[in-house]
């Protein structure tokens, strides 16, 4: 069943989307949008109204906000702090971006492993390796989109664009 909802983006534009083939991922709506045309992933705390019934679909539907990433330098293990892995970039390019996630307080891991939370793909991504991350619920993001990331500590509304 589609989930329908009307949605505020980080921009404090309101619009109303159609979800189809969704899931529940904590503070996240993920699926395919009708609306976009394309995979999306929303947060619950910026949905103002579930339409024709939707919250009852949903285990949790009302959340606060996600928590922001931290912008000190966490312990290594500590298994709070979200993990990033990089793939597709040039050794130089690579090791300026995980210094960069590091000193925002991001774990840099260098493979696909159970806990990561993001992967960040340049332009030549191993499709072995995204469709690992994607098999497990991994966001994917490219360098842009985690530009945004580290500098708010939200995911942004596009992506999956």
């Amino acid at each position: 069943m589609n989930l329908q909802f009307l949605y505020r983006n980080a921009k404090g534009e309101t619009k109303e989307y159609e979800v189809a083939n969704w899931v529940e991922a904590g503070h996240y709506i993920d699926g395919y949008s009708l609306t976009s045309r394309a995979f999306r992933t929303f947060r619950k705390d910026r949905v103002l109204e579930y339409l024709h019934g939707g919250s009852s679909l949903l285990v949790d539907p009302f959340t606060p906000a996600p928590p922001k990433i931290l912008r000190t330098k966490a312990p290594a293990h500590d298994p709070n702090v979200p993990q990033i892995a990089f793939t597709g970039f040039g050794k130089d390019h690579r090791a300026a971006l995980e210094q960069q996630a590091a000193t925002m307080g991001l774990r840099v891991v260098k493979s696909v492993t159970q806990s990561l939370t993001f992967l960040c793909t340049g332009g030549n991504a191993g499709p072995k390796k995204v469709a690992k991350a994607k098999a497990q619920r991994v966001y994917i993001l490219t360098e842009p989109q985690l530009d945004v990331l580290l500098e708010t500590g939200e995911l942004p509304d596009d992506c999956w664009d």
